[in-house]
């Protein structure tokens, strides 16, 4: 979150692009842990993040959306393999993680964007920033979790 905070919210690349690292803690969290910590979880670092960028709420909202969601996108990406504890094992394909990288990506993306700007004129504005913000988002966070995320266990 605090990378988040001080680099990346003040990171605005050609004024559209502002990569959501913050995503990261609720794609490596376990799920064996408690799915009710991880909606606390969400609600707390999505009000963090809206304090301190001034986003009313939107964070939160869609933090909190995905965090409830996770169970339903982790049993459509890994099938028998979601209830296994650790989503990142090298048994499971590569197809599979980037997919659940990817829909937890654009789901978050799109219902910020769409709580951002929220009026149907702007339906063209809300898939470009989602389209663009979810590429750069997904390649800050993949190679962070190749880099520092032991993913060949």
């Amino acid at each position: 979150m605090i990378l988040q905070i001080s680099i990346f919210n003040n990171m605005n690349l050609f004024e559209i692009i502002n990569p959501s690292f913050y995503l990261l803690i609720f794609i490596i969290y376990r799920t064996t842990f408690n799915k009710t910590y991880l909606i606390l979880l969400g609600f707390l670092t999505g009000i963090i993040i809206d304090l301190t960028s001034q986003s009313y709420g939107c964070h939160t909202i869609a933090v909190i959306t995905v965090c409830y969601m996770r169970g339903l996108i982790e049993n459509y990406c890994f099938g028998v393999n979601a209830n296994i504890g650790k989503v990142m094992l090298s048994s499971v394909p590569i197809l599979n993680r980037i997919t659940f990288f990817l829909i937890i990506i654009l789901l978050h993306q799109l219902i910020y964007y769409s709580l951002i700007f929220f009026s149907f004129n702007f339906v063209d504005t809300i898939i470009l920033y989602t389209l663009l913000n979810s590429i750069i988002t997904f390649i800050v966070i993949w190679a962070t979790t190749k880099i520092f995320y032991d993913i060949k266990r």
